[in-house]
């Protein structure tokens, strides 16, 4: 289906809802599915889509729907999935060629890339993944693969029961497909709330807003989410509606962005499917032999390193520590930190016959961040055996470093 065709759809639904997508905007097709351009030169402040709040797809929303699909019968286990996992399923039943042909965001779901346009790293082929052993991506990455697989089993059991076609028909690559749609385009369930807030006491869920979420990010982009709750009371009234405006002007033929905030490349590949160059949100998670259950994100230019320190330091030391605690800390972390140093895979890797050209060049973003935040660690290891040297010489002690 063409892009225009997409988009054409997409803004009908929303404007026949209460919703509203810029006249002078249009999709262009690209490898990973659409981005959003001005067909026109479009003002600061432009508002560029809005979508009402009776679209959004929230946990009751696919809860709801599941139910009458399933019926009531499911209930009991339906109430037990996770929010991803209402969403995904849900998501999934638009695609399932024998469910009812009565779902309600049918043009908001054929808006989405394909399966084949994905580039998170769930979506790497064994030997594009294989090339990011060593990392904490790969980790991450099989852990996570891992988290789903299972929650795609246990929502075959209510499926089976209801009609055996569609458990069948809901196999693992379409409810990754869909997970990965709520990963990188869900918004936080605050946005809904009656004081609207990005931060909130508890965890908010995942919830989509169709239309909102199509723009890619960029990094610093001036954007505002901009809310219109109708109504005092707990329950948002007709009208109410959430917009995306941006604050910068665009020229005719620019791509369009959103800003997803302050994101690690890391987050942006698992999460996402792209990077960054010379991203300077990177970070690295580490973990200290000896302390169970504990782990310290670290920044470019050792960002978040006195954590780590402190706690090696403690490890080595006492609550006074000498000018030898220093010396073995330091030690310690130098040794630690160029273990992670060697086992990183290398840098500049070109796309091959088992390399796409896209992986290849997020591996080499990411790759050289871990490595920039790695040798920044190096250098504050030696600031710190320093600082124990000159702790030495203080005592009256001189300190011969091989």
């Amino acid at each position: 289906m063409s892009a225009e065709i997409v988009l054409q759809e997409l803004k009908d639904w929303l404007q026949l809802n209460g919703g509203y997508f810029h006249p002078h905007i249009r999709l262009q097709k690209v490898p990973s599915g659409f981005c959003v351009v001005a067909s026109e030169s479009l003002p600061p402040d432009s508002k560029i889509v809005s979508c009402p709040f009776t679209l959004a797809i929230t946990k009751p929303v696919a809860l709801n729907a599941l139910s009458g699909l399933l019926g009531p019968q499911a209930n009991s286990e339906l109430a037990t999935w996770t929010e991803r996992q209402l969403i995904s399923v849900y998501l999934s039943f638009h695609r399932i060629p024998s469910s009812p042909h009565i779902l309600a965001h049918n043009p908001y779901v054929k808006s989405l890339p394909s399966q084949d346009s994905l580039r998170t790293s769930l979506h790497f082929t064994p030997a594009e993944l294989e090339r990011f052993k060593g990392s904490n991506l790969y980790g991450a990455t099989i852990d996570r693969r891992r988290e789903w697989r299972a929650e795609w089993m246990q929502c075959q059991g209510p499926l089976s029961v209801a009609d055996r076609e569609w458990a069948e028909q809901l196999t693992w690559e379409l409810y990754l497909t869909s997970a990965t749609y709520v990963s990188s385009r869900a918004f936080p369930s605050t946005l809904l709330s009656q004081n609207v807030s990005l931060t909130s006491p508890s965890e908010p869920e995942p919830i989509l807003l169709p239309g909102v979420d199509s723009l890619n990010h960029a990094r610093a982009e001036p954007v505002s989410w901009v809310q219109s709750y109708i109504g005092s009371g707990p329950e948002p009234g007709p009208g109410s509606s959430i917009s995306l405006t941006l604050h910068n002007s665009a020229a005719a033929g620019a791509e369009l962005f959103n800003n997803y905030g302050v994101k690690p490349n890391s987050e942006l590949i698992l999460g996402y499917g792209f990077s960054l160059p010379n991203n300077p949100d990177d970070t690295i998670v580490l973990k200290i032999g000896g302390i169970e259950g504990k782990k310290w994100e670290v920044g470019r230019d050792a960002r978040g390193a006195d954590g780590v320190w402190e706690s090696i330091l403690e490890l080595t030391g006492g609550s006074e520590p000498t000018y030898e605690d220093y010396l073995d800390a330091a030690a310690a972390l130098g040794d630690m930190v160029q273990t992670l140093l060697d086992r990183l895979p290398p840098l500049s890797v070109a796309p091959s016959d088992d390399m796409r050209e896209d992986v290849a060049v997020m591996l080499n973003h990411y790759i050289q961040g871990q490595r920039e935040i790695l040798e920044s660690l190096i250098v504050y290891a030696s600031g710190k055996e320093e600082l124990g040297v000159a702790m030495a010489r203080e005592q009256g002690i001189e300190v011969v470093l091989e």
